[in-house]
Order: structure tokens, then C-alpha cells, then sequence
């Protein structure tokens, strides 16, 4: 295993087509060296049968149990047992691993449970299908689509052959507005966007007019006068502060001493490590908090010292946008 191989989770919920945009990537000739796993939230493993015709893909089945809740030590087994049985047939090492996640499961604990597979040196990506026709209608009532938007860093949209994708795209730009997003009517382009390693287009930031009642897209900042520990001291707390009403953390933070900018990221409470970006010296340091129930009055609460500053991550963006335009 290297550390190109990479672990995707294909996440969305019940319905939204994630069997459908994973069978159409395996028909690609990009798809070869990828190991697939299903998880079944019922006893019957309908989608596992249906991505099992789509011709010599290794696949391993996750049944009886939604694998954030139940299944996760049986999942980091069905890894490394997938790693292992392709070093035993003397094959280069995968080039992805995706696993189809139930449409009830939360990304969070899914990562979480990864990090006994550190030494495998995967690196990972959450792709989440938006289902065009229905998920502005199913948000009001699950908490899992949220969770599933939030932790994105591409967002599918499907069937829009049924529907607009207006709504859709309103709802998860009012969630995660910096996941990259694939609007694509074909469904070999959409599959070939969705599990690319180069991406879809589409990757500015986006911005839906309408913020969502229950999530808040907000933008923290260090004051000069915070120092390198300052800023660790406050992500640990963020964490605390939150529990599950974090959904996403993006951004950049800087060694005040060197200058040094990293890029920090956190599905949940379960940050990353920390890297270092080569020619990262110009970029803004800034974190983006993507937060269930939770408003900037809320978030500078964390820090009563004024070491961090919160705002609106959407007006901000707003006021530049209009003094571009102006330009």
C-alpha cells in the first residue's frame, strides 16, 4: 500500500443514487485497480448484488448494521483483508478503495474508525450524492443529509433528468459551500467527474441566497497577538466546545514564529493531521466552520481572550465578490 492509494466514501442519503454513480464508474476504464465495499443497512444486500455484475471489481460486503454505528471494526478488518489479499497475488497496490456507505451513516465516525489503518498511509476523500428531485424536501426531516453535505469534499448531484438541480444546489451551498460540486446531465461524465482523481470544474466557492435555518458557515481568524499554541489550544477546544453539532472544519493557520501555512481539516470533531504547504506563504490564514445549532456569538464563546475572531463566512464572501464587481 502507498500513499496514493486512495479511500473514498461514497456517502448520501437512502435513494440518491450512489449505487447508480458507482456502477457507472466501474464501467470506465479509469476504474481498474479499485477495490469497492458495500454497507448494507438491512440483512439483504441488494446494492453489493447489483455493483457485483459490473464485471472483476474485488468487492466486500458490510451487512446487518450501518457501518458508522455497528460495523467499524469489521470494516478496518475488510481493509486490511482486501491489502493483504492483493500482496499475496503479486498486484500493484489499489489505486482506490471505495466504500458505498448506508444512506442512514454519518461520515464522522466512519473516519474515525480509520486510524488503526494510519501505517496503510491512505489518503481519503468524501464524495456525497445529492439527489436532485428529493433532497431539499428530505432535509427538513434528517439530520444525515446535513452531516453527509458537511463532510464533503465533492458533491454529486443526480437525476436531474427528474428535476432542477435548483434546489438542490441552494440546499448544500447553504451547507458546505467549499466542496467541489458535478453538474453533469451525462451519467459517464458525472461518474468520471465524481471519482476522478483531478476533479470536477466546478471548484470556487458557491453561495446560495438563502442561509439554512439550523446550519452556520462561519470564518474564524487569529489575532496578531495569538500565538502558535494559541491556535492549537483553540481547535481543541472548538472540538470540545461543539461535539456533534461540528460538521466540517477547512482553513489555513500559520507558525507565527517561521511562517509556515498548513492546511488543517476536520470531518466531525476528527481532525487530520496537519500538512504543511510548499509556496503556502501568501495564502490567508483563515478556518472555515461549518456547525449545526451553533452561531458566531456561540463560537466566540470558545475563546473569551478575543484571541480568535468570528464572522459571517458568507458575508464575507459577498463583500468581495462586490468589490471585485465594482473593480
Amino acid at each position: 500500500m502507498t500513499a496514493t492509494t486512495e479511500f473514498i466514501l461514497l456517502a448520501g442519503f437512502l435513494g440518491s443514487g450512489k449505487t447508480s454513480l458507482l456502477v457507472d464508474w466501474l464501467a470506465l476504464p479509469e476504474a481498474a485497480h479499485t477495490a469497492v465495499i458495500v454497507n448494507e443497512a438491512g440483512e439483504i444486500d441488494v446494492d453489493g448484488a447489483i455493483i457485483a455484475t459490473s464485471g472483476t471489481i474485488p468487492i466486500a460486503m458490510l451487512a446487518n448494521g450501518c457501518v458508522c454505528c455497528s460495523l467499524t471494526n469489521d470494516l478496518v478488518f475488510t481493509i486490511r483483508a482486501l491489502v493483504e489479499e492483493r500482496e499475496r497475488a503479486g498486484l500493484p497496490p489499489f489505486r482506490r478503495i471505495v466504500l458505498e456507505a448506508s444512506g442512514l451513516s454519518r461520515p464522522g465516525p466512519i473516519l474515525r474508525s480509520l486510524a488503526p489503518l494510519a501505517p496503510l498511509g491512505l489518503t481519503v476523500r468524501i464524495v456525497t450524492t445529492c439527489d436532485a428531485s428529493q433532497a431539499a424536501r428530505h432535509a427538513e426531516h434528517f439530520d444525515e443529509i446535513t452531516t453527509q453535505l458537511a463532510a464533503a469534499s465533492t458533491i454529486v448531484f443526480t437525476k436531474p433528468d427528474l428535476a432542477s438541480t435548483g434546489a438542490a444546489e441552494a440546499l448544500a451551498a447553504s451547507i458546505n459551500p467549499l466542496a467541489l460540486r458535478v453538474l453533469e446531465r451525462d451519467r459517464t461524465a458525472r461518474a468520471r467527474a465524481a471519482f476522478s482523481a483531478t476533479g470536477p470544474a466546478h471548484a470556487a466557492p458557491w453561495f446560495s441566497d438563502a442561509a439554512h435555518p439550523r446550519i452556520a458557515v462561519l470564518r474564524a481568524s487569529f489575532s496578531e497577538s495569538a500565538t502558535w499554541e494559541d491556535r492549537l489550544d483553540w481547535m481543541e477546544d472548538l472540538a470540545a466546545f461543539c461535539g456533534d453539532r461540528l460538521l466540517r472544519v477547512k482553513g489555513f493557520i500559520r507558525r507565527p514564529q517561521t511562517g509556515e501555512v498548513l492546511l488543517v481539516q476536520a470531518v466531525g470533531t476528527l481532525f487530520s493531521p496537519m500538512t504543511a504547504l510548499s509556496g503556502g506563504q501568501n495564502l490567508p490564514e483563515g478556518v472555515v466552520i461549518i456547525a449545526r445549532d451553533l452561531g458566531a456569538s456561540d463560537l466566540r464563546a470558545v475563546n473569551p481572550d478575543a484571541l480568535v475572531l468570528i464572522s459571517s463566512y458568507r458575508s464575507r464572501a459577498a463583500l468581495a465578490c462586490a468589490a471585485v464587481d465594482a473593480g
